[in-house]
């Protein structure tokens, strides 16, 4: 991520996560949206790696 990026950008990328691995824990999830919710636990898990590694 840039130098601009807001500072709460992170946390909420966190909390999202947190979020979705409480739910998938939980078997809150349908399978049917399982892999989908894993693809954007993925893709936010790469943003804050891209993140740490700007820093």
């Amino acid at each position: 991520m840039t130098e601009n990026t807001d500072p709460d950008t992170e946390r909420h990328l966190r909390e999202a996560l947190r979020h979705l691995g409480t739910a998938q824990d939980d078997g809150d999830l349908r399978k049917t949206h399982a892999v989908a919710l894993e693809e954007v636990s993925n893709t936010v898990s790469s943003v804050l790696r891209e993140y740490e590694g700007d820093e």
